[in-house]
């Protein structure tokens, strides 16, 4: 895949669905436009399964998003790929790569990126750009899109037609949209706990990876980075984080580990740099990872046991989980609260046979459902095996719709209803979940 193209795909997309008059946007049009563009970019693009990432992630953002004044409920997807972006589209629809949550190294840097794109939603960046542009034809653009997603040698040769058109329309931020989000997003970082620098220090960080010859994709979208770093520090001379970040370097260690294609020695470098320091938890967290990946689950087991973290029992819940010694897991995770680890939990009482508290414990974690659609997938699959086929019929329609797969979730949806029965209270509640989506949407594809 061309490593230009992320950041255009989206509003790529958001030109094809536009009207002949794309002039004046409402915000029904920015929600309906928004919607569409994540369910493109969720079929072509790969979203990251792990439930840590995720849940942290999305942590994150209802941080941000509950004192942001956000005109729309800030949708998050975290996209598994190596370049380092992260883009806003209308809607509210925000997209961040693992490529670039593996360069932050702290919480700050990570809050700080996804408040700027906040911001740029907030001002209506995109939508003011789309408002001043014309009709293209919807056909080209398609194809435009789908080979920048492809990745394949036809797909390249297509990918760079499609940013030079997307250049050609003058699609990037401007100076001024990125000064107004910088001021917009530093200050709800800071109102939020993190402090208004994050985003200045995550761009000197890229400034230095960069060097001279390359840019990082994310200083390509988002450009003028030099003088912006000067007046965010100026801004914000005496900023202070506030809030707990503690559990931050392990959800990294994960991004860097699982979320990035790296050749067959770093994993030996990993467990050499727990070996030289093993009283450093996250060190030790990443050597027990990749023994269990590697199927070494005594040495794994045993690296966990003795991580000098409050973050411990969590940690090694998951690796008994994925030793399959589910009683021990459901010993060891019983009384967690954290999403992640009610996740695993879940996973044990499964794997031990006992599918009633699977089901009660996912049930729990419905709310972060559309942060973790694998929640809702599981909790669908087990309940179809316990015989309540509404109830699974239901939820894998939630988890595909949260996939924005809105054609296999209508399907799954319109099963429930049946299973449900057309007059009960289920049903009508499933018909309120259809009733959301586009209609005809997926006639049109």
């Amino acid at each position: 895949m061309n490593h230009k193209c992320p950041f255009f795909i989206a509003l790529l997309l958001s030109f094809a669905l536009l009207s002949h008059s794309a002039y004046g946007l409402t915000v029904s049009e920015e929600k309906k436009y928004g919607k569409e563009v994540f369910a493109e970019v969720a079929r072509s693009a790969t979203i990251n399964n792990d439930p840590y990432i995720s849940i942290y992630a999305q942590e994150i953002k209802s941080r941000l998003e509950d004192i942001a004044g956000m005109p729309f409920p800030v949708v998050l997807t975290i996209i598994e790929s190596n370049t380092v972006d992260a883009f806003a589209t209308v809607g509210g629809y925000v997209f961040i790569t693992t490529g670039l949550i593996g360069e932050c190294d702290r919480e700050e840097e990570l809050a700080g990126v996804m408040a700027h794109e906040f911001a740029h939603i907030k001002k209506r960046h995109i939508a003011k750009r789309l408002e001043k542009q014309k009709f293209i034809n919807i056909g080209m653009l398609a194809t435009l899109v789908a080979g920048m997603l492809v990745g394949d040698q036809a797909g390249s040769a297509v990918a760079t037609a499609g940013s030079a058109s997307a250049q050609a329309l003058s699609l990037k931020y401007s100076r001024e949209d990125e000064e107004e989000a910088d001021k917009e997003g530093s200050a709800i970082a800071d109102r939020a706990g993190y402090g208004g620098l994050g985003i200045a220090d995550f761009l000197k960080k890229l400034r230095a990876i960069g060097g001279d010859k390359f840019l990082p994709q994310y200083l390509l979208t988002h450009p003028y980075h030099e003088s912006r770093i000067v007046t965010l520090e100026n801004m914000w001379p005496d900023s202070k984080v506030t809030v707990n970040t503690a559990f931050f370097p392990y959800v990294l260690a994960r991004a860097k580990l699982f979320g990035k294609v790296h050749g067959p020695g770093i994993d030996e470098v990993l467990v050499n740099r727990y070996l030289k320091d093993r009283n450093d938890p996250v060190k030790a967290y990443e050597a027990s990872l990749v023994f269990s990946r590697e199927g070494k689950a005594d040495e794994s087991i045993d690296v966990a046991s003795h991580i000098s973290s409050p973050y411990r029992r969590l940690l090694l819940g998951e690796i008994f989980v994925n030793a399959h010694r589910y009683d021990e897991a459901i010993k060891t995770l019983r009384d967690s609260r954290d999403p992640a680890g009610m996740y695993f939990l879940a996973k044990a009482y499964e794997g031990s046979g006992n599918r009633e508290m699977a089901v009660a414990t996912l049930k729990a974690l419905i709310p972060y459902g559309s942060a973790y659609p694998e929640i809702l997938y599981r909790l669908g699959m087990l309940s179809g095996r316990m015989g309540d086929h509404g109830q699974g019929f239901e939820y894998l329609g939630r988890y595909y719709l949260a996939m924005g797969r809105y054609d296999i979730a209508r399907n799954n949806f319109e099963k429930a209803i049946s299973k449900y029965g057309i007059n009960s209270y289920q049903a009508r509640e499933v018909m309120k979940l259809m009733d959301s989506m586009e209609p005809k949407k997926d006639a049109q594809k």
